[in-house]
């Protein structure tokens, strides 16, 4: 039933209620998912398969996940892109406090 392409939706963790699809098979109780979750190895138990399944190729790229994902009518939700760089702090010149001399 976990087969490479299976729609499954996500019912525990971080990603829960996403929809994922199966990219890779590990052994018998991992696989990794993609989809509208985090590419990454999931425990088959945080699964549950869905009767669709979408034409995709072993270790497919998570463009050709979400562009089999559009075919099969399923929305994609895209991840927040990386935030642009914040342009370099000027050093601060340290200034030194009065030495203070003991008599």
């Amino acid at each position: 039933m976990m087969d490479i392409g299976r729609v499954c939706m996500k019912i525990a963790g971080r990603d829960s209620g996403n929809v994922a699809i199966i990219v890779d098979k590990i052994d018998e109780n991992f696989v990794v998912v993609n989809g509208n979750v985090r590419r990454k190895r999931c425990n088959i138990k945080h699964l549950e398969p869905t009767e669709k399944l979408v034409a995709i190729q072993q270790n497919a790229s998570t463009e050709e996940v979400h562009a089999a994902m559009k075919d099969a009518g399923f929305e994609v939700k895209r991840h927040a892109e990386p935030k642009a760089e914040k342009p370099a702090k000027a050093e601060k010149k340290a200034e030194k406090a009065p030495v203070k001399k003991v008599k």
